[in-house]
């Protein structure tokens, strides 16, 4: 598939249908999630038809409706980059959806943990949703209200990069183009990369553990934009061209 094209037009939506997702889709969708836990250790789980983490206002404050389908993304408690995993693998999920004509937005914390019905074990936890299903081409007066309230102006590229070096090289520079359309919490763009000798790190300030969903989001937008390539898990990991 092409995931640039996917990057360009993926966007956070909040106001869903009852239109169940297509059978095929699922199947697709099902079968990257299970190729995804295998190599990241997750168990991410795709929850289709039950909205009860979503129904009401006091469950997701307002911000979402019409939700039926999410998937829970689910790691083991002692795996230190497990958020990161999730963040990386999560967001090619996403692309894949947005691909297959779905709309999809990530959840930190504005749904009801306890009403998800997905299977977690003793030794993990659900750190995060991806809400996804189907949705009206305009957006509605109240997403766009909710857009208005949630979203920050996107940093440049500038501000998101230190480097040692007053040119850099072209698939570096569309790597960063592609990071810039990457979605964070609150669209605060926390990850910074670094250029230096020739070396491509990327790292978020600080030890919070949901920064480390939106460092493997960005990470993988910098890959797919910069052509291919493979990352170090842990921040301030090195990128491998």
């Amino acid at each position: 598939m092409d995931y640039k094209d996917a990057v360009n037009r993926r966007c956070s939506r909040r106001k869903y249908t009852a239109k169940e997702i297509d059978k095929t889709l699922v199947r697709k969708l099902m079968s990257s999630i299970e190729k995804y836990n295998e190599a990241a250790g997750l168990r991410i789980q795709l929850i289709t038809n039950n909205g009860d983490a979503f129904d009401g206002f006091r469950k997701s404050y307002g911000m979402f409706s019409g939700v039926r389908n999410y998937l829970a993304l689910v790691g083991k408690c002692r795996d230190k980059d497990r958020m990161e995993k999730e963040g990386y693998f999560g967001e090619k999920l996403v692309l894949e959806a947005t691909a297959m004509g779905l709309s999809t937005c990530w959840v930190g914390s504005s749904y009801d943990k306890a009403s998800c019905v997905c299977d977690i074990r003793n030794d993990e936890t659900l750190d995060c949703a991806i809400v996804i299903g189907y949705t009206e081409e305009k957006h509605s007066l109240r997403e766009k209200f909710m857009e208005s309230v949630t979203h920050r102006k996107s940093k440049t590229v500038e501000q998101m990069v230190k480097c040692d070096m007053p040119m850099v090289p072209g698939w570096f520079t569309e790597g960063m183009k592609a990071v810039q359309r990457a979605p964070s919490a609150r669209n605060l763009q926390p990850v910074l990369f670094s250029y230096q000798n020739g070396i491509v790190t990327a790292g978020v300030p600080g030890s919070a553990e949901r920064s480390m969903i939106d460092l493997g989001i960005a990470k993988l937008h910098f890959e797919i934009g910069a052509g291919g390539g493979n990352w170090h898990w842990g921040s301030r990991a090195e990128y491998i061209r």
